[in-house]
């Protein structure tokens, strides 16, 4: 460990030994830095001919030409470290010595060189040229040195004399400065620009007057353009780049603060106008409403709201001078707006109290004038106007009195004005309008309880006009009457009666005589046009018209009269009539029917018209119908037709999913078939075995399956399950039906042979179908578990 520290130290030093020895070998040979400077002419430099001409100078005369004194640092080096000799030449600090002014703004630095073009030459022994180095057009850095030369050559000797001179030295411009200019000029422009638009600014704001009250929104509006001009010329970019902080020759700047501060100034004071001109428009208003003219006081109140809607003591005198011209609605409204919604000032409410008392007043006594001139509804729509109006104004003390007793009289005026409005309809035989008054009034005094006592001359009036209205219906039907319209005159006593029932009116004294009259030969009428109906076999119509006769005769008290009861009982006689032989057809169709089935060997269905053609007997009991045929047929072919009901019935329950129901019904029928003896009557019998093989219904099939395989049917069970393979059983129902079957048929032979080979006796059942493979696993494992 001590030996490798003692290396690495003596490597070390050894290194940094020669660092040293290599920094003491360098020398300097030669290294001057002096200052320089160079004349400019636009006369003989283009490019900066064409500078100057954008500011405005010309090579035309002497006064246009331009001559830039440009000074910069100069700076030469040469070093020899061994046998390298290093060449450096560099100038910095390259700038134009005098100001070039335009319109008051220097453009030296634009104008300041931007490129170098020169020769740098290496000199030996005697000044002699050893090696030239063009540089051309080098770029001019503008922070820190450019360099012209930077090399090194290769010198064996000893020689320390080496110089270095640069010669044929040009400085020259580019497009940035080009681009310099243009931007300088464009400041420049916009400067002077600025400076036309704040005089035009500040002319401007002269013209703002706060004190023009008419124009004051105008004047406002003005001086909102003019400060957001103003917000536009504060220009940072102009202020940084042309340096006004230090050269500001129209003094902008200034002047900008300045116009901004006389625009705040005129702002203040606006607001400050704004502010008090609701009252000053308010104040002139006041002064016009006193001298007489009350429209041009309007329009400066009306101002007033407009410069502040809040101002209550202008709506106080709108107020005013509506209720002076009579516009009560109008002033109404203000008057309610001033002392329900607004915030005033005592006086401004004292006032407004009082006013309103002077329109509750003007109302009501505007509604005293209109009940003396009898417009009784237009004194009403007044008193209730003041009732509303005071009511409305929670601090208003109201007096009922002032106007409660002119509503009682209004009410009143209303009401007798209806009745006798009734009463001249009554006596021009205006029926119509005076009912409709008659109920209006009365109608009017049920609304008005607490100022109309009773409604009994509204009720006599609309009696005496029904009492007219029976007179002329009464008068309709004796005209009717007359001309033979017995159901017209019928109708017109009617509503003579009801309306005279209805009003307690008094009846004429053969009003009772003349509705049994018109009542007779419309009754037999109806007699007649239900005959009419028995005759064309349209009972229920007959039957409809014979029930209406019966009432009518009631109705009318016509119960004993001879001739209408002989009529309704023909009638009645040939309903019965008609109805028996309707029977009697209906009876011969449902036997003949039960025939035609028997012959075709459908016994139910026979059974079933048999059981309609007794019905239609039986229910027509007066009619004396004989049905014993029907019965011996029914009892003859009971026991086939209760057969084919059973089988029926095995369908229907099928139809119900209650399987092991309809094969018990099923084995009911076939019993029923050996016991009955139904065989003789032609009716084929399939056993259910059968009966299942052929049915669509897989649940009923598998439910028969089942049945066979317990009852020891085993060649049965295996055919059903082969029917529900065909039927395409679902698998898993169809495997746990043959696992039952299988179990049932291995518990039958295992206890009938225990010993017995399960194998070969489970292959007899299954004949080694792939189909019965699950019957087979089932028979062999319940045989198995059984012995």
């Amino acid at each position: 460990m001590k030996a490798h520290l003692l290396s690495f130290f003596i490597v070390s030093l050894l290194f940094w030994g020669g660092q040293a020895e290599a920094q003491s070998s360098t020398k300097v040979l030669y290294e001057q830095t002096k200052q320089e400077s160079i004349s400019i002419s636009s006369f003989a430099n283009p490019d900066l001919n064409a500078l100057a001409q954008q500011l405005g100078r010309d090579n035309h005369h002497r006064s246009g030409k331009l001559v830039l004194p440009v000074e910069f640092e100069q700076q030469e080096k040469i070093t020899r470290t061994g046998d390298q000799v290093a060449v450096n030449a560099s100038v910095r600090h390259v700038r134009v010595r005098e100001q070039v002014l335009f319109r008051e703004f220097d453009f030296s630095d634009a104008l300041t060189p931007t490129v170098i073009t020169a020769k740098v030459q290496l000199l030996g022994r005697e000044g002699k040229v050893l090696q030239t180095f063009d540089v051309s057009n080098k770029s001019i850095s503008e922070d820190g040195a450019t360099m012209l030369v930077q090399t090194s050559v290769k010198d064996t000797s000893d020689f320390a004399g080496y110089k270095l001179k640069v010669v044929e030295r040009k400085l020259g411009f580019s497009a940035g400065n080009d681009g310099a200019v243009r931007n300088r000029l464009n400041l420049v422009n916009r400067y002077y620009e600025a400076d036309a638009r704040l005089a035009q600014l500040s002319r401007d704001l002269q013209a703002v007057n706060p004190n023009d009250i008419d124009h004051l929104a105008l004047h406002g509006d003005r001086l909102k353009v003019l400060e957001r001009d103003l917000a536009l010329l504060d220009d940072n970019r102009m202020e940084r780049e042309l340096g006004l902080r230090r050269h500001d020759p129209v003094q902008l700047q200034r002047r900008m603060q300045d116009l901004e501060l006389r625009m705040k100034e005129r702002r203040i004071a606006l607001d400050q106008m704004w502010a008090r001109l609701p009252e000053i428009f308010y104040n002139r208003g006041l002064e016009m409403a006193m001298n007489g003219n009350a429209r041009a006081g309007r329009e400066f109140f009306e101002r007033s709201l407009q410069a502040n809607p809040a101002f209550a003591p202008a709506h106080l005198q709108l107020a005013r001078l509506d209720f002076k011209a009579g516009y009560l609605k109008e002033a109404s409204k203000r008057t309610r707006d001033l002392l329900n919604r607004m915030q005033v000032d005592p006086e401004t409410y004292r006032f407004g109290q009082e006013l309103a008392l002077d329109i509750q007043n003007e109302y009501v006594h505007n509604g005293e004038q209109l009940n003396n001139q009898g417009k009784y509804r237009q004194a009403l729509e007044a008193f209730e106007e003041a009732q509303e109006f005071c009511r409305s104004i929670s601090s208003l003390r109201c007096r009922p009195e002032l106007w409660e007793k002119g509503i009682e009289f209004a009410i009143n005026g209303i009401y007798d004005d209806l009745l006798q409005d009734g009463r001249q309809a009554l006596d021009q035989r205006n029926l119509s309008q005076a009912e409709k008054l008659a109920r209006e009034a009365q109608q009017y005094a049920r609304n008005n309880k607490t100022a109309i006592d009773s409604d009994a001359a509204a009720t006599n009036l609309l009696r005496d006009v029904q009492q007219q209205v029976y007179a002329g219906y009464m008068a309709d039907g004796r005209k009717a009457f007359q001309t033979k319209q017995y159901s017209a005159a019928l109708m017109a006593f009617e509503k003579g009666k009801s309306l005279a029932t209805d009003f307690d009116l008094t009846p004429q004294p053969d009003a009772e005589k003349l509705l049994r009259q018109a009542a007779r030969p419309v009754i037999l009428e109806k007699i007649a046009q239900g005959q009419l109906q028995a005759n064309a076999n349209k009972l229920p119509q007959a039957r409809s018209i014979s029930a209406e006769v019966t009432n009518l005769q009631i109705r009318y008290g016509l119960v004993n009269d001879k001739e209408l009861d002989g009529k309704f009982r023909a009638l009645n006689q040939g309903i019965f009539s008609q109805e028996c032989a309707n029977a009697q057809a209906s009876y011969d169709q449902h036997y003949q029917r039960s025939l035609q089935l028997s012959a075709e060997r459908k016994f139910a269905q026979a059974a079933a018209e048999l059981d309609q053609a007794i019905a239609a007997a039986k229910g027509n009991s007066g009619c004396a119908i004989p049905s014993a045929t029907a019965e011996v047929e029914l009892a003859r072919i009971d026991a086939p037709a209760h057969y084919q009901e059973l089988l029926q019935k095995v369908n229907a329950i099928i139809g119900q999913n209650n399987m092991p129901e309809a094969v018990k019904v099923y084995q009911e029928a076939s019993e029923h078939y050996e016991t009955a003896g139904v065989a003789r009557f032609g009716v084929n019998q399939a056993t259910l075995l059968a009966f299942a093989v052929n049915h669509e219904n897989k649940t009923f099939v598998a439910e028969v399956a089942r049945h066979a395989a317990a009852n020891g049917d085993a060649t049965g069970a295996l055919e059903l399950v082969k029917r529900l393979v065909a039927l395409k059983y679902t698998k898993y129902n169809l495997n746990q039906l043959q696992e039952q079957i299988g179990q049932l048929l291995a518990t039958r032979d295992a206890q009938a042979n225990p010993k017995g080979d399960y194998k070969q006796l489970a292959n007899t059942y299954t004949g080694g179908s792939k189909d019965l493979k699950t019957l087979n696993k089932a028979y062999q494992k319940q045989f198995k578990k059984l012995t």
